[in-house]
């Protein structure tokens, strides 16, 4: 199965400035873990706090390649 860089973003606005913090995982399994088990979370809630509720975090799959997909070796020729 190829894999490809993920990115756990979060966005929101600082004084009228869209903002885009990232953390970049190798896949997107990885990315979703930290998601479900609120591992951002305590960030995402004090940037809350802080500047409102035009807020939000997601993953991003990027087209760049981590791991590439396992090809089987050939069939030895008899």
């Amino acid at each position: 199965m190829i894999e490809y860089f993920t990115a756990l973003v979060i966005s929101y606005t600082l004084q009228d400035h869209a903002v885009y913090t990232t953390a970049w995982f190798e896949s997107e399994k990885h990315c979703q873990t930290v998601m479900q088990r609120d591992l951002a979370q305590p960030l995402y809630n004090h940037i809350l706090e802080l500047y409102g509720k035009d807020i939000m975090m997601h993953c991003t799959v990027s087209n760049k390649v981590s791991k590439p997909a396992l090809k089987p070796k050939p069939r030895p020729v008899k």
